[in-house]
């Protein structure tokens, strides 16, 4: 099976990059962001007509707010009417005892099955910043609707002396979405150049996830001073090259 490039552009109706620019680049899906009151079935609608889908939601994680449960009922109902395989979050534990969080997170995982969808936790502390950590967590947790949405740069700028396609290995089978980054390798260094310009080892990352049978999505996730450029080409120039050095090395269609 083809891997599934998609492409983090933000809120729909103000993306990163426009809808039809996206589209004409030939990456099929997308992952979006969404207020809790609105319509996704109207978004689905929206990225239809051009031409694309959201592969993934964005869904806030408050894990000590007496309300999380409620908010993951809205959010995983939005991935199921967009046609999403799952949502991303970033989850952090705090001063929240391990059991706590654990009995929490599997009352997440069991909302999100009921609409048959799955939770990516991004590669941030303090649960998953590491192949290692998000491993131990997802030992932890143990259930089939909770897994990593893997950083490839991410894991850089959270640990000292470490490498990317390393730390996927120990977490593969628990991967069920991907931000694809380029970094120059520094731990806390943002720079987040182009595709090829950095240390990550693109064709490893997709070798070990398509060894263990997953073939995405792989999401773009974008970063730099260019983002908020007022110029749409130069915009553009940046999303093509990321594409171009997948493509160049064969990895997504």
């Amino acid at each position: 099976m083809a891997n599934l490039l998609s492409y983090r552009i933000g809120h729909p109706a103000k993306p990163q990059l426009a809808l039809e620019r996206v589209k004409a680049l030939g990456i099929p899906a997308v992952e979006i962001n969404l207020g809790p009151e609105e319509d996704a079935k109207a978004v689905r609608a929206l990225l239809a007509r051009a031409g694309l889908r959201a592969a993934t939601l964005t869904a806030p994680c408050p894990l000590a707010d007496p309300k999380l449960f409620d908010i993951f009922e809205n959010y995983c109902a939005k991935a199921a009417a967009l046609g999403c395989s799952g949502l991303f979050t970033s989850v952090h534990s705090g001063d929240m005892p391990l059991p706590q969080v654990v009995e929490r997170l599997r009352g997440l995982g069991d909302i999100a099955a009921r609409h048959g969808v799955k939770i990516g936790m991004e590669t941030h502390p303090d649960l998953c910043e590491n192949g290692s950590k998000g491993a131990a967590t997802m030992a932890a947790v143990a259930h089939p609707a909770i897994g990593i949405n893997y950083d490839t740069a991410n894991v850089y700028y959270y640990n000292h002396g470490i490498n990317t396609v390393e730390e996927v290995a120990k977490e593969a089978r628990h991967v069920v979405s991907v931000h694809l980054k380029d970094t120059m390798g520094g731990y806390h260094d943002g720079n987040f150049p182009d595709f090829g310009k950095g240390v990550v080892d693109f064709a490893g990352v997709f070798g070990v996830l398509n060894g263990v049978g997953f073939s995405g999505p792989f999401t773009m996730e974008l970063e730099g001073a260019w983002t908020t450029s007022p110029d749409p080409a130069e915009q553009e120039a940046h999303v093509r090259a990321c594409v171009e050095h997948l493509r160049g090395l064969g990895l997504v269609p």
